[in-house]
């Protein structure tokens, strides 16, 4: 598996922590591992491209028939900077890995088995487990991943949530403060007790990681304090990787400056922030000042990496920070809408409450259709906006409510996505929330929405139009859409496999098109954030704009099947040293295939608008 997984490394970009480190000082290839650590690989703090990437090389790799998950929130999360379930070779004992395979295997034969030989077994194999160093909250992370509906994750996320929001006790009997199995299966037990009762906010372990990840407690959701976590993080990453807990904060900002630059892209002052953290670090003990530029860790334990499943006090927090967010920020970001069309846009989403943007593949409808959420509610704040992609086999009960089954094989009454963003607009009436539906039409809209389909049209937002939903969790109980969350879908109109808009879907939302933009936005804003020269930018703009014409005098295609921009809009942070080899790049990958769909029976046509775009470059 080792092999196989290197194998993937080589040609899969976000797999660069495989070095181990040996007790002579060396470092070298990563020998063996356990199967927590093989799922970290991808369940860690990085884009979830890259996790959708890795998680498809390792499924092949292993055999796995199960589809990639189209979205990965609430799933609890490794620290990125240490993913590991165990620690170097320098610092484990012989049979670390092992004993975390016994935990895999015991976890898995008592979920399938409830006699009491199992569940004895289970126990001892987790507090064994729990001397493995450095193993930490992170233990239930990964039980919770190899079985989600009989686990219970008590990443630091999780206990707030069983802590402060469902107030039951988490007893900490064993190695540093942490649970015993017996205070684990304590837990698990009397939560899932009470996933029975209909009005418990939660009704399976992976409802309440959602609900535990979409929780929001005004400690944790403070600024200031994710920086600090962030910047400590990186300091004991720093320390343990050069073997000393000394460090100068040149070397430090040589090493992290573009990591915080990307965790936090909003703030124009990074290095005078990340020299405040470490004066604030200095104030709470956790460094020490040495001389002029020169610190020490003061943590005589840097093999226990500070992650979303350990210390309460110093956790990072991958996700951005809620800062103000408006058109401007839309146009800096790289949108060639023109302000007064985005403002237009806003205030159409603003009065019909519902907007779908539609137009030929690469417009850029996601991008545009979550800051254009962001923009409404004034800030870029993730707990307001949730995305959803409609699929062929998507339904009323996946999105709105229908029956699960439980763990102990019962069916529980569960709200689906829509419903758990009409509550939470509900409890926060002043603040506006959005769903985001990719994809509106590859499901069946009126079927998927049910009743709801009535209710989201913008008069009818009000508790005299409530309805009784098909699945309801007491008799009389009556459900109406707040008139503060609006919907925004994405429809791609050159989809041949769609069938046509229910016309009652039509009437409920405002229609904007968005055309491919290659004008001098475009061309300016590429030139600026990548240095292409204006010759070359020309050039592509030119052969793309001929290429669409081509496409939509084509009587087989139209219009509605062109190019967008976002083919030939190179994505943020990937620097581009040879524009006209990534030009082509993208041509063999990405529209040459595109092309090749499009005149199936004419592969003649298609090999020629390819060379025709790459031809004298």
């Amino acid at each position: 598996m080792v092999a196989g997984i290197y194998e993937i490394a080589g040609r899969v970009d976000g797999l660069s922590n495989l070095q181990d480190q040996f007790a002579d000082g060396s470092s070298g290839p990563l020998k063996d591992i356990c199967p927590f650590t093989t799922m970290g690989i991808f369940n860690r703090g990085i884009t979830d491209a890259n996790r959708k990437t890795i998680a498809a090389e390792l499924a092949k790799l292993l055999g796995v028939d199960e589809a990639v998950p189209e979205s990965f929130e609430g799933i609890p999360v490794v620290n990125n900077q240490r993913s590991w379930f165990f620690q170097y070779a320098k610092e484990r004992q012989a049979n670390d890995i092992d004993t975390l395979w016994a935990i895999f295997a015991e976890a898995i034969r008592f979920s399938e088995s409830d006699n009491a030989e199992a569940r004895n077994d289970f126990i001892k194999a987790y507090d064994k487990t729990t001397n493995v160093w450095g193993i930490g909250w992170n233990l239930t992370m990964g039980l919770y991943w190899i079985r989600p509906w009989n686990y219970l994750s008590l990443d630091s996320r999780s206990q707030r949530y069983i802590d402060k929001k469902l107030a039951i006790q988490i007893d900490r009997n064993g190695p540093k403060g942490r649970c015993t199995a017996n205070d684990y299966l304590t837990v698990l037990e009397t939560v899932e007790a009470r996933f029975q009762e209909e009005a418990y906010p939660v009704h399976s372990f992976p409802e309440l990681s959602l609900a535990a990840w979409l929780y929001k407690d005004t400690d944790q959701d403070d600024e200031s304090k994710k920086w600090k976590n962030e910047v400590y993080a990186r300091i004991q990453e720093y320390c343990r990787e050069n073997n000393s807990a000394e460090f100068s904060r040149q070397d430090f900002l040589s090493k992290y400056l573009d990591q915080f630059q990307e965790l936090f892209p909003n703030n124009n002052t990074i290095e005078h922030t990340i020299a405040r953290n470490l004066q604030l670090l200095r104030d709470d003990g956790k460094i020490e000042f040495l001389a002029r530029g020169i610190y020490r860790l003061l943590d005589d334990d840097l093999t226990e990496t500070v992650s979303q499943g350990d210390d309460a006090d110093f956790e990072p927090i991958l996700i951005s920070p809620i800062v103000p967010y408006s058109v401007d920020d839309i146009l800096a970001d790289g949108c060639f809408v023109e302000r007064t069309q985005l403002e237009k846009l806003l205030e159409r989403l603003r009065t019909k409450k519902n907007l779908i943007l539609q137009g030929p593949p690469g417009t850029g409808k996601t991008w545009l259709a979550k800051r254009l959420a962001f923009a409404l509610i004034g800030q870029r704040n993730d707990s307001k906006v949730r995305a959803v992609q409609f699929h062929p086999n998507l339904s009323y009960e996946d999105f709105v409510r229908g029956w699960r089954p439980t763990g102990e094989g019962k069916l529980s009454l569960v709200d689906g996505p829509f419903m758990e963003m009409v509550k939470a607009a509900s409890k926060e009436p002043a603040i506006r929330h959005v769903i985001v539906i990719e994809e509106i039409n590859r499901g069946n809209p009126a079927q998927i929405f049910g009743e709801m389909l009535t209710l989201l049209e913008a008069d009818k937002r009000t508790p005299t139009e409530a309805l009784e939903l098909c699945y309801r969790r007491k008799d009389g109980e009556l459900v109406f859409i707040p008139d503060n969350l609006y919907v925004i879908g994405t429809m791609n109109i050159a989809d041949r496999s769609l069938a046509l808009v229910d016309l009652a879907l039509r009437r409920r939302f405002a229609f904007i098109d968005l055309e491919p933009r290659l004008g001098k936005t475009w061309h300016d804003w590429v030139q600026g954030k990548f240095g292409i020269d204006s010759e070359i930018l020309s050039e592509i703009e030119k052969r793309i704009l001929a290429l669409n014409e081509e496409i939509a005098a084509d009587t087989s295609l139209g219009r509605q099947f062109r190019i967008g921009h976002s083919y030939v809009t190179p994505p943020l942070g990937i620097p581009i040293s040879d524009a006209r080899e990534w030009f082509k790049q993208v041509i063999e990958t990405e529209i040459g295939p595109l092309l090749d769909e499009y005149w199936f029976d004419v592969r003649d046509k298609a090999n020629k608008a390819r060379q025709r775009l790459t031809e004298g470059l």
